[in-house]
C-alpha cells in the first residue's frame, strides 16, 4: 500500500485524470481488454438469466400456490375449478348482504352474496361459506341474470346425481352441501361469460342469553386449519410431510395472495324482543341503532365492513324484565313443538370457594400470531392472580409440540407463579396446532384430589384444526373427574370446536375477540370456575316425546337451561306442567311451571329437528357411523327440510343454456385474512416447495455477488492502478 502511494505521488496531476477505462487500455494490451469486458459481459448475462428463470419459476408456482381446498376457505367466496382435482381457484366476489330478523328466541338470517364472472369462459363455480356451528340451512337459492333456481332437499349422493347430470347436459344448477357443522359448500355449474351471480342461504338459530345478555353472532371468516400427522391429498412425500398446516399453506402465505380481502359486507339487523331493553352494542364494529315502537335496527355506521373478523351483536333487556322461565311453541303438520328457557337461581356471593387444581393449556401456534397471542398472554396473567392461596396449577403450551411448565401442579404462590408470569411474558409463536397431545398432557394421569376439590383445564387457543371428532372422542375418553372450559382467542376462532369440546368436557364456551375484553371475560369464566350453580338437573315434561339435550349439563353463573321438545299433542301440553329439579351449593332446588304460557312462534319446530341431529351426530361421534344413525339422521332433515351430513340442497333449471362443446373453465383472485393475525411461517406454515425456489434464488444472487466482486464489478469501487509494464515505468520517471 505504501508503494502505491509513493508511485502516485510521482505522477503529474494531470496523469492523475486518467479514466479506469484509458487506464485499462494504458497499461493492457487491447485485446486483453476486449477479452476481459467480453468474459464479465457473458458472466453478467448467464447470471442474471439463471436469476430471471428462477424468479420466473418462483411466481409461476406461487400463482398456482393460490388454488385451495374446502379446508382452505376464509370468507364465504366462490371457487372456480382448477385442473387439479380437488382444488379451486377464488372468484371475484363483489359484495355480501345479511339480513338478520330476531324474534323472542330464534333468529332468521338470509345471507346473499353477489359474484361476476368477468371472462368470456363458461365456468363452474364453488362456493364456500362459514357459518354459526349451531345454525340449521333450510332454504337456498341461486339467481343467474334474471333467473331463479330454487333449492330442493335430497338425500346426499342423489342431490350430487341430480347436480353432476344437469351439469355435464348444459343446464344451470346448484348443489349446497355439509361440510363440516360450521361450514357448507354450493357448486353452481354452466355460470356464462359475464354473468353476475347471487348466492342466497337462510337458515335458524336459537339466540343465546348469558350473563344478562342475548347474543348473536356471524361468522365473517375463518382461521387456517391444521391437519396433525396427515399429508396432505395429491401431494408427494418429499412436497409436503404429515403434520402439515394444510391451509396455512394455501392461504397463510402472503406470497400466495391470502392476505388480500374478498370483499365487504353489510349487515342489517332487526330486532323484536317482546321486552323493554337497556341497552344494544356490537362488540366489534361501529354500528347505527334505530328504535321504533319497541322494535330496534341496527346497522354498520360506515354501511359495510371489510370481511376479516366475526360480528357479534348483544342487547341487554332491563332487569325487571327477564323472565325465569319462558316457553315458545309451534305446531307443523298436527305435530307440536316447543322452547323452554328457564333461569337458576342467582349465585349468592359468599358462597364457599372450593380448592382447585387449575391447567392452563395456552396454543402457540402460527395462527396465533399478532393479536392473539398478546389476548391468550394477557388472558393468562389474569387467570393466574385469580388463584387462591390453597390452589395448585400448571402451565402447558403447546404448537407442534407441547411442553409443560412444572412436572406437576404447584402451589400459586411465591417462586412458582414469578416462574409462571415470566414464562407466560416469553411465550413465542411457531409451528401447527398440533390440539392432541396437550389434551393427553393436561387430562392424563390425573392426581386423587381431597373431597369437594375441582380439576379445571382452561384451553385458550384459535382451534386452528380439522380434525375436531378425533379430538371430542379424545376428550370424553381421558375427561375423568376433571372439567374442561374453552376460552377462544382472535377476530375469527374455531367456535364449532370450542363450543363442542367444553361441551363433551363439561364446562362452559367464553370468547374474547379483542384485548380490551380480556379482564371482563376472564372475570366472567373465574365467577363461573368457583362452583357450578345448578348440577344434577332432571326434567320432567309428561306432555313431550323427545326432549333435548337428552343428558341436561351442569349450568354454571349466568347460563340458563334451554330445552326443545317435541309434545304428544297440543292438548295434553296445555294440561300439563314443567318440573325441573337440580343442585345448587347450598342443597337441592327445585321449580314448576305450567306450559300453557307458551307463546306461537315460527322456527320452533326448525331448531328441535336441528337439536335431534346435534345429538345424533354426537352418538355419530362417539360410536362411529353406521346405517341406524344415518337414517335416523336423513329422515328427520328430509322431514323438516334441512340440511345435514346425509341431505343436501340441489336446484336444477329445465333450459340447458350451455353449448355442449363449450368447455368449463375458472379463475384466481386472492382470499382475505382474520384481522389482527400476524403468522409466523414455521415448518408447517410455508409450502416446502416454495421454500426451496426461494433458496435457490437466493443461492443464484449469491452466487452473481461473488462474481461481480471477484471482477471488479460489484457497487462502486475504488478503482487501484495494474502495475505498469516495465517500458511505461520509464516514460513516466520522465
Amino acid at each position: 500500500m505504501a508503494q502505491s502511494v509513493q508511485l502516485n505521488a510521482s505522477i503529474p496531476e494531470a496523469a492523475m485524470q486518467i479514466s479506469h477505462k484509458s487506464a485499462e487500455h494504458l497499461f493492457l494490451p487491447a485485446r486483453s481488454c476486449r477479452v476481459a469486458r467480453n468474459e464479465r459481459f457473458f458472466i453478467r448475462c448467464i447470471t442474471i438469466a439463471a436469476q430471471a428463470l428462477l424468479l420466473g419459476a418462483w411466481v409461476l408456482f406461487a400463482g398456482n400456490a393460490q388454488a385451495v381446498t374446502m379446508n382452505d376457505v376464509s370468507a364465504g367466496e366462490l371457487l372456480f375449478a382448477t385442473d387439479a382435482n380437488g382444488h379451486w381457484n377464488p372468484a371475484a366476489q363483489l359484495d355480501t348482504k345479511v339480513d338478520m330478523r330476531i324474534s323472542g328466541p330464534v333468529a332468521e338470517v338470509t345471507v346473499e352474496q353477489h359474484f361476476k364472472n368477468a371472462s368470456s369462459d363458461w365456468v363452474e363455480g364453488k362456493y364456500v361459506f362459514p357459518l354459526p356451528e349451531t345454525a340449521v340451512v333450510n332454504a337456498m337459492n341461486i339467481r343467474v341474470g334474471e333467473q331463479i333456481i330454487v333449492g330442493e332437499i335430497h338425500e346426499k349422493h342423489a342431490a350430487k346425481h341430480f347436480y353432476e347430470a344437469a351439469k355435464e347436459n348444459g343446464q344451470r344448477t346448484a348443489l349446497v352441501e355439509q361440510q363440516k357443522p360450521n361450514m357448507f359448500s354450493s357448486k353452481v355449474a354452466n355460470i356464462g361469460p359475464g354473468e353476475e351471480i347471487s348466492v342466497t342461504i337462510t337458515y335458524l338459530e336459537k339466540v343465546a342469553f348469558e350473563h344478562g345478555r342475548f347474543k348473536l353472532r356471524f361468522p365473517m371468516t375463518i382461521t387456517p386449519q391444521y391437519i396433525p400427522g396427515k399429508d396432505l391429498p395429491g401431494m408427494p412425500d418429499s412436497v409436503f410431510s404429515a403434520g402439515v398446516a394444510q391451509s396455512e399453506i394455501g392461504l397463510g402465505n402472503p406470497l400466495s395472495g391470502w392476505a388480500h380481502p374478498p370483499g365487504r359486507s353489510s349487515i342489517t339487523v332487526d330486532i323484536s324482543p317482546g321486552m323493554q331493553l337497556a341497552d344494544v352494542s356490537s362488540s366489534y364494529h361501529a354500528i347505527h341503532l334505530r328504535q321504533n315502537d319497541g322494535n330496534y335496527r341496527v346497522e354498520f355506521a360506515n354501511g359495510s365492513v371489510p370481511m376479516d373478523r366475526d360480528f357479534e351483536l348483544t342487547w341487554q333487556p332491563v332487569a325487571s324484565a327477564v323472565p325465569r322461565a319462558a316457553v315458545f311453541t309451534e305446531e307443523i303438520d298436527g305435530e307440536s313443538y316447543a322452547l323452554a328457557m328457564v333461569i337458576p337461581p342467582d349465585q349468592a356471593s359468599n358462597v364457599n370457594q372450593l380448592q382447585r387444581e387449575t391447567i392452563f393449556v395456552v396454543d402457540t401456534s402460527g395462527s396465533m400470531g399478532g393479536a392473539s397471542i398478546q389476548q391468550a398472554r394477557e388472558a393468562l396473567k389474569i387467570g393466574l392472580r385469580t388463584l387462591n392461596n390453597g390452589d395448585t396449577f400448571n402451565v402447558i403450551e403447546f404448537n407442534s409440540d407441547t411442553r409443560m411448565l412444572f412436572s406437576n401442579a404447584m402451589l400459586a404462590s411465591g417462586a412458582y407463579m414469578q416462574d409462571a408470569l415470566e414464562f407466560v411474558a416469553n411465550l413465542k409463536v411457531d409451528g401447527g396446532t398440533d390440539i392432541g397431545p396437550a389434551i393427553d398432557v393436561a387430562l392424563g394421569n390425573q392426581t386423587e384430589l381431597p373431597a369437594n376439590a375441582l380439576r379445571q383445564v382452561i384451553f385458550i387457543t384459535d382451534a386452528g384444526v380439522i380434525n375436531e371428532d378425533e379430538l371430542f372422542r379424545q376428550i370424553k375418553s381421558q375427561l375423568g373427574e376433571s372439567r374442561l372450559f374453552t376460552v377462544g382467542i382472535g377476530s375469527a376462532p374455531n367456535n364449532y370446536f370450542m363450543r363442542k369440546a367444553a361441551q363433551f368436557g363439561r364446562g362452559t364456551f367464553t370468547y374474547i375477540g379483542k384485548i380490551d375484553e380480556v379482564g371482563e371475560k376472564m372475570a366472567e369464566l373465574f365467577s363461573q370456575l368457583a362452583a357450578p350453580q345448578l348440577r344434577d338437573i332432571e326434567l320432567t315434561w309428561p306432555a313431550a316425546k323427545e326432549v333435548f339435550p337428552v343428558l341436561i349439563p351442569d349450568l354454571y353463573a349466568g347460563q340458563p337451561l334451554t330445552i326443545t321438545a317435541k309434545l304428544n299433542s297440543r292438548t295434553a301440553y296445555l294440561d300439563s306442567s314443567v318440573q325441573i329439579t337440580g343442585t345448587t351449593p347450598y342443597g337441592e332446588w327445585k321449580r314448576q311451571f305450567k306450559s300453557d304460557r307458551g307463546k306461537a312462534h315460527a322456527g320452533i319446530g326448525t331448531l328441535w329437528a336441528r337439536d335431534k341431529i346435534a345429538a345424533l351426530n354426537d352418538r355419530i361421534i362417539a360410536e362411529g357411523e353406521s346405517d341406524l344413525l344415518r337414517d335416523a339422521i336423513i329422515d328427520v332433515a328430509l322431514l323438516h327440510k334441512i340440511m345435514s351430513r346425509y341431505t343436501s340442497f340441489v336446484a336444477v333449471d329445465r333450459t340447458p343454456v350451455r353449448p355442449l362443446d363449450a368447455l368449463l373453465k375458472g379463475k384466481r383472485v386472492p382470499n382475505a385474512r382474520p384481522a389482527g393475525h400476524i403468522y409466523a411461517y414455521p415448518a408447517t406454515a410455508t409450502p416446502a416447495i416454495e421454500k426451496l425456489w426461494f433458496a435457490l434464488l437466493c443461492f443464484a444472487v449469491a452466487a452473481q455477488l461473488w462474481w461481480l466482486q471477484r471482477r471488479g464489478l460489484a457497487g462502486k469501487r475504488k478503482w487501484a492502478a495494474p502495475e505498469p509494464r516495465p517500458e511505461l515505468k520509464q516514460r513516466i520517471k520522465a
